[in-house]
């Protein structure tokens, strides 16, 4: 992940309100959680940003799950290969949600 995607990417998770959790294992996940300030994340609430970086169908559905009404969930990992089944009405529009997706420089867009 180039050093661009991760401003970037800290960038939206900075402009969210509340307490940002990072999912992910990975370099980039380690880089963006020394990026974001994850200071008064309450194991008891739920996280007002969260940053997805896996790219999988299971990181997003996860992201989703865990971000609180009105959150914004940042998707800063590669687009998931297999098609992700999410209820766009009740996973999104419902809750308030906003997403934010972090393009990726390394990609080919042609």
């Amino acid at each position: 992940m180039s050093d661009r995607l991760i401003e970037a990417a800290g960038a939206a998770a900075s402009a969210g309100e509340g307490p940002c959790v990072v999912l992910g294992s990975g370099p980039a996940a380690e880089r963006l959680r020394s990026r974001v300030e994850t200071a008064g994340a309450d194991a008891q609430a739920p996280p007002g940003v969260v940053v997805e970086t896996t790219g999988t169908v299971e990181g997003l559905q996860e992201a989703l799950a865990m971000v609180r009404d009105l959150g914004t969930v940042v998707l800063a990992g590669p687009a998931p290969a297999e098609g992700a089944v999410i209820d766009l009405y009740a996973d999104l529009h419902l809750r308030g949600l906003t997403v934010i997706g972090v393009p990726d420089d390394d990609v080919d867009r042609a």
